[in-house]
């Protein structure tokens, strides 16, 4: 059982990691003009074994009240997420077109910051999930030595 709560808690800082690498990509391409970037979101979700799986099961209702087994959150994929580009008057730039407008990918860099803080709230509540998980077995052993 206290596997599974590292286990967990393990797969939920991996996502977060990696949504706060996409997030720093879509944050470092925002001025790049005219390559075409598209802002990219990660796809994540319940691993297989998760808690509506186990609540949907048919016997769910007749089985023992048992714990049933978590595997924490998994990435699904990066995909580019459609939001119209800036277009700023540069006549001077390389990139202008024929009318002197460069086009800027679509980043919201508000939107942007306001996720990386959420990301990095949700990674810090699965350090203290880890943290606690980890205490508790420390607490656990340390009973058990004096029995």
């Amino acid at each position: 059982m206290s596997d599974s709560i590292f286990a967990i808690a393990r797969s939920g800082m991996d996502v977060e990691r990696q949504r706060l690498n996409v997030i720093a990509e879509n944050l470092a391409n925002a001025g790049s003009a005219g390559t075409g970037y598209a802002p990219l979101r990660l796809i994540s979700g319940p691993a297989a074994g998760s808690f509506a799986q186990a609540l949907a099961a048919p016997d769910a209702a007749a089985a023992a009240p048992a714990l049933p087994s978590f595997s924490g959150v998994r990435v699904y994929g990066v995909q580019p997420y459609e939001h119209a580009g800036r277009k700023v008057y540069e006549p001077g730039n390389p990139s202008a077109d024929d009318k002197g407008y460069v086009t800027y990918p679509g980043i919201d860099h508000a939107g942007e910051m306001a996720l990386m803080v959420q990301t990095l709230r949700v990674y810090e509540a699965n350090v203290a999930m880890y943290n606690a998980g980890r205490s508790m077995f420390m607490r656990a052993l340390d009973i058990g030595a004096k029995a």
